[in-house]
């Protein structure tokens, strides 16, 4: 994978002046897509809808910043990367569980995956345009080539651990927020307008460890740059997994003003509760040792 060595320190957002409006560019094409949105389905601006608009891209960007910052490759690569995990954990996954728990069509499904994949693409090119990667020591090892520096048959040990316990654990907090969504849940218009319908334990446990083996894959651009396995390094990597947990996933629970406000904060506390989890369970098992580390261990191999 090429690397991109040229970076512009002028264009580089050094400051929070810097910072702020870059992030506001985002925070406002998320709003005019979330509006244009609205007229397709014939929904009228409220100034709660331009708040949470302008707050969810915000959120974004804030969330893919760090991101953006250790990618020094080349502009499509950037955002590919970008892409991978903003569309899978803050739309298409959703898209996915919603057919195996909603009535709602495939074809209005498959639509919606292809509706808000043009928003995540300009997204993340916005992204990856106006927060360029911070300089980094050579030489840079490409994606594959990083993520390679981990066998396979120890890839496919620690995903498949985490996607099955990606299951428990939407299991067992479920459960434990179960009396803050029961009501509705339990009632028989409240599911009607949503179209749910909770599938079958068979059905159930197969379709979250899939959805946990493509949240891992979802995260491999972050763990090619995300690394170090010292507790500090660690510690960061959980946080950072958290963040993106809440941010692209939690958040949109809260965000959602058709839904009963109860509803949203038990949905959202159920989510932010296994970003938590998810996040300590991918830096312990999945982060890969820092690059000056493995060039300190081939120096001394040299030796």
């Amino acid at each position: 994978m090429a690397v991109d060595q040229r970076i512009d320190g002028r264009s580089r957002p050094s400051t929070v002046l810097g910072v702020a409006w870059r992030v506001l560019v985002v925070a406002v094409f998320n709003l005019a897509f979330e509006r244009l949105l609205g007229l397709l389905v014939g929904t009228r601006p409220t100034v709660q809808g331009v708040v949470l608009g302008l707050a969810t891209g915000a959120i974004y960007a804030l969330v893919l910043m760090p991101l953006a910052r250790r990618l020094p490759y080349r502009r499509l690569t950037r955002i590919v990367a970008l892409f991978v995990p903003l569309y899978w954990i803050a739309y298409l996954s959703n898209l996915v569980e919603a057919g195996f728990n909603t009535t709602i069509s495939r074809g209005t499904l498959v639509g919606g995956a292809i509706f808000f994949a043009i928003p995540a693409v300009v997204i993340c090119v916005l992204i990856a345009w106006l927060f360029p990667a911070a300089p980094q020591e050579p030489p840079v090892p490409g994606f594959w080539e990083s993520l390679g520096q981990r066998p396979l048959l120890s890839w496919v040990w620690r995903v498949a651990v985490v996607a099955v316990l990606y299951a428990v654990l939407l299991q067992l907090f479920g459960s434990m927020y179960g009396p803050l969504i029961a009501k509705y849940y339990n009632d028989p218009a409240y599911m009607a307008q949503t179209h749910t319908v909770p599938p079958p334990g068979y059905i159930a446990w197969p379709e979250e460890t899939a959805r946990g083996v493509l949240f891992v894959l979802s995260l491999l651009p972050v763990l090619a740059v995300v690394r170090g396995r010292d507790w500090p390094a660690i510690a960061y990597a959980a946080l950072y997994m958290t963040l993106i947990g809440v941010g692209l996933e939690a958040w949109q629970v809260f965000a959602m003003t058709t839904y009963p406000i109860g509803f949203r904060l038990g949905e959202g506390l159920d989510l932010t509760t296994d970003a938590v989890a998810r996040g300590i369970l991918v830096a312990a098992l999945l982060v890969l040792p820092a690059l000056h580390a493995r060039r300190q261990k081939g120096a001394v191999a040299l030796a």
